[in-house]
């Protein structure tokens, strides 16, 4: 009896003992999990860390699509559209690129609100009339306010795109950038178009720029039309007295809400009429820029360079020069999404890279903006 007790109480602690072994491993185990999800979660916090090799095999992976248009790449890595003219969707990283090379090219996109939307229209609501305000007593009659007049701007997003050809040699060779060299080509093509759309776009299949719009010389705000000043001589100014005093009536004519951020908007050649503008004493009213970042200045206010705003030429009327809180006056939208597809075929021996998008742009507010003409 007394050896069965012995027996039962040495398997009892032996039990115990894979018991309490089980448990500690367990433990081991569970911290393990706790901390590799610690891990991921404070990875999750520092997302410029975390995608790297991610970053790297996209990249990889769509070099080598560009390369030789791997189908299993495109079926796994890319969307497919189910519209007629097909394509696929181009990587997040790839469009984030070309659209930060978009804005670095477009004068307007860096100076006008960006907007993107996932439909291929968007209806802007404005106020053309602030309503009434007032002071009053705690005992006395509240007069009536009018009423705000609502307008309804909508903005189509047309379509755009940009066909850069390469030679099957260039894409073949391992010290070409190709996902560089892509970005580069879309950027600039779509850039140089849109551009100059939303400065002179006439509105049908493209967007409607700020220069397309009506205009008025009256100082009472109107919702569709810009308020501009005359020169009083085509294609130049009368004198620099004169030319001086109405660049101070422009910069002074707009709302103080639009102050800060107010930036001219030029052309080349109106660029170099301003910088030869001189006051009695000899000072000449354009400042160059004391810095690669800082821009030059007229009048305390920025001067952007647009080669699409229209030549000031001697005896031709043009509205070469704007003025303006961009931002609040312009609006662009840009559809969701980047279309590309790769054509070895139609251009043999080239190959074609068809990249598509939509976009859209109009004036907002009509009282942000105003333009210089130089006409009689």
């Amino acid at each position: 009896m007394e050896n069965i007790n012995k027996d039962i109480q040495e398997a009892i602690s032996e039990l115990n003992e894979n018991i309490d072994a089980f448990v500690r491993k367990n433990e081991t185990e569970m911290n393990e999990i706790k901390m590799k999800m610690m891990r991921e979660e404070q990875g999750n916090m520092l997302p410029f860390a975390r995608i790297s090799n991610e970053n790297n095999y996209n990249k990889s992976a769509f070099s080598e699509y560009i390369r030789n248009g791997n189908e299993a790449y495109m079926k796994k890595s890319l969307q497919e559209f189910n519209d007629k003219s097909g394509g696929y969707f181009l990587p997040d990283m790839i469009v984030k690129k070309v659209n930060d090379r978009l804005k670095f090219l477009s004068p307007m996109r860096s100076i006008a609100t960006v907007m993107t939307i996932s439909t291929n229209t968007v209806d802007m609501v404005i106020d053309s009339k602030n309503p009434d305000a007032g002071w009053s007593g705690n005992s006395e009659q509240r007069d009536e306010t009018d009423a705000p007049e609502i307008q309804k701007i909508k903005i189509i997003a047309h379509e755009i795109y940009a066909k850069p050809k390469a030679s099957q040699h260039l894409l073949d060779d391992a010290n070409v950038n190709v996902e560089e060299w892509l970005v580069s080509k879309i950027a600039e093509k779509i850039a140089a178009l849109e551009n100059s759309a939303f400065i002179n776009g006439s509105g049908i299949d493209k967007p409607k720029g700020f220069l397309s719009y009506n205009m008025t010389e009256s100082q009472q705000p109107t919702y569709d039309k810009l308020q501009c000043f005359k020169t009083g001589v085509d294609g130049k100014f009368q004198d620099d007295e004169s030319a001086i005093n109405l660049l101070i009536d422009m910069a002074c004519s707009i709302k103080p809400i639009y102050v800060k951020n107010a930036k001219w908007i030029m052309s080349r050649s109106a660029l170099a009429c301003i910088r030869k503008l001189k006051n009695k004493d000899g000072t000449v009213l354009w400042q160059p820029a004391i810095a690669e970042s800082t821009p030059s200045t007229l009048l305390g206010y920025p001067v952007i360079l647009d080669d699409d705003m229209p030549d000031l030429k001697d005896g031709e009327k043009s509205a070469s020069i704007a003025f303006g809180d961009f931002s609040c006056g312009y609006q662009i939208i840009d559809r969701q999404g980047f279309k590309i597809l790769r054509d070895p075929y139609t251009s043999k021996p080239f190959v074609e890279f068809y990249a598509s998008k939509r976009t859209g742009g109009a004036i907002v507010d009509f009282d942000a903006i105003k333009v210089l003409k130089f006409e009689e």
